[in-house]
């Protein structure tokens, strides 16, 4: 027989679980069973069987035969939800397996639809009770929320909250400095160049000040800085298929507002002029740019930072480009400014110079090689491990697809994790078979070559913006193009780093060579 137990961390703490387990023991004892599994979920919720995992390993191990009795404290340990004890209850009798609890011992059709039902009143009344203790603190002038930035929790004294003398007075400054004119970005560039840490610790985001005027979200809508809590305007739901919680927007009727002068912290002259000139910009994710399909989009990285590049206007010489992180935050020092088109036709023409050089190319192969054989001998040395994790990799994703099949799971849920593990399962059957390989020389693939230098030909010429075929076979040659940092009147400078198994014919084996850096004056 099997033992599960689980804890909810709102209601039960840590030992529950050791002392459900004692209990189960006691009466799996007192009925001569023996004991070959225990499974257990520490602070899980039993309104879903979504987000337990042990839950899930239980499902599946009643396939194997090792058990055919299933113990918990009582039902509700196993699932609060209707849906979920039926269906679990008709999925071990499927499989042969029994389901006893120490309150109620063998449970049949009867308790599963009495106690489900129950069960459920529970979630319900528990839900109630817990908006209306939120209702009945706000009521009572504290806080029904999480930490707000301006205030402190007062010691000792649990949602009573107190202006905060340093972090006040950066609340304060912002407001001032957007209701004299400056942007977002200009304000959280400030923010970060000053040191100053961000309501999460880290830099400043225009985001972070902008918020989102349909939910009233943002530093700058927050009304709780002129004094007044509004709450109640969103709630959370349960999906029933796939366990998460989702956000819903209460209708602005349903808002509750309770005065607090005392956590004031803005006057009303200033909010307003505030709020009236938030209003009239917009929410900014409403006037999104549409993607762009340039040739070196996506691909482009601040040499400074790491972060990717971004559109930042237009001149008479043409688009422009600019550190993102820069952008939004000031966090990095890389301000400058680079026309994208002379960055495409930098690379375009180190493409070009590298394909056309057989003494580089050849480096490029040697380097190539070497690496090749390393990993060869490094996969030799591993692999037996590399095997075993491949087995494991590939149970999972069996694991997942049973999961998905048997609608515990969601098929768009789990499609990530099953991608990412058919991802690794390629690298290491790739490991595994190059620790047989036998390496000596590789050649360039001459059609290979010839296509790719009639498309950087035709690239070089063209004055438009280059068709899908043409723009995604250059593309596959680049892994990524740093742009490095300049002062005005330098030279653009790139670190374009390319993926020579395209030009060599073979899979991509993940072994990049980076082609050197070029100058072309701005």
């Amino acid at each position: 027989m099997a033992i599960y137990a689980r804890y909810s961390s709102d209601l039960q703490n840590d030992k529950s679980i050791e002392q459900q387990i004692g209990l189960c023991e006691a009466y799996a004892a007192k009925n001569g069973w023996q004991v070959v599994d225990r499974f257990e979920d520490r602070a899980k919720s039993g309104a879903s069987v979504f987000g337990r995992p042990d839950f899930i390993k239980m499902v599946e191990a009643a396939d194997t035969g090792r058990f055919d009795i299933v113990l918990s404290e009582d039902l509700d340990r196993l699932s609060r939800s209707q849906r979920d004890t039926a269906e679990l209850f008709e999925e071990m009798s499927f499989k042969g397996v029994e389901i006893y609890t120490c309150s109620d011992g063998r449970i049949n059709e009867m308790h599963v639809g009495i106690k489900g039902v129950m069960n459920k009143l529970f979630l319900t009344n528990l839900a109630q009770k817990v908006r209306r203790g939120q209702k009945g603190v706000l009521d009572e002038g504290r806080n029904p929320g999480g930490d707000i930035y301006g205030y402190r929790v007062r010691k000792g004294e649990a949602g009573v909250l107190d202006i905060d003398p340093e972090t006040s007075k950066v609340v304060k400054r912002i407001f001032e400095e957007y209701g004299n004119g400056a942007s977002p970005r200009k304000i959280a560039a400030n923010l970060n160049q000053d040191g100053i840490p961000s309501p999460r610790g880290g830099v400043w985001n225009a985001s972070t000040i902008n918020g989102n005027i349909a939910r009233g979200q943002g530093i700058l809508l927050n009304e709780r800085y002129v004094g007044r809590v509004v709450w109640n305007k969103r709630k959370n739901f349960k999906n029933p298929k796939t366990g998460k919680q989702v956000r819903r927007d209460n209708p602005s009727s349903d808002w509750v507002y309770k005065e607090v002068p005392h956590l004031r912290i803005i006057d009303d002259k200033l909010f307003g002029r505030v709020k009236e000139r938030r209003m009239e910009a917009g929410t900014p994710s409403a006037r999104r740019a549409p993607k762009s399909t340039r040739l070196l989009s996506g691909l482009l990285r601040c040499g400074a930072c790491g972060s990717g590049m971004t559109l930042d206007g237009n001149d008479r010489s043409g688009p422009r480009i600019k550190c993102s992180r820069h952008r939004e935050s000031g966090s990095c020092s890389n301000g400058a400014k680079y026309y994208v088109e002379k960055i495409e036709s930098l690379v375009v023409r180190r493409l070009n110079e590298s394909i056309d050089n057989p003494e580089r190319m050849g480096k490029f192969v040697e380097a190539y090689v070497s690496e090749r054989r390393a990993q060869s001998a490094a996969a030799t040395k591993n692999k037996a491990k590399l095997a075993s994790r491949l087995t494991v990799c590939k149970k999972e994703m069996d694991r997942l697809i049973d999961a998905v099949k048997a609608g515990v799971f969601e098929a768009h849920e789990v499609a990530p994790k099953i991608a990412a593990n058919r991802q690794e399962a390629a690298n290491l059957e790739s490991e595994i078979a190059s620790a047989d390989e036998s390496i000596s020389k590789v050649d360039l693939h001459p059609a290979s070559i010839a296509r790719f230098k009639t498309h950087l030909t035709q690239l070089s010429g063209l004055e438009e913006k280059p068709n899908e075929i043409l723009r995604d076979s250059i593309r596959s040659l680049i892994d990524s193009v740093t742009v490095l940092p300049r002062r005005a009147g330098e030279d653009y400078r790139v670190e374009l780093r390319g993926r020579l198994f395209v030009l060599l014919g073979e899979p991509d084996c993940r072994l990049n060579r980076v082609i050197p850096s070029a100058g072309t004056s701005a």
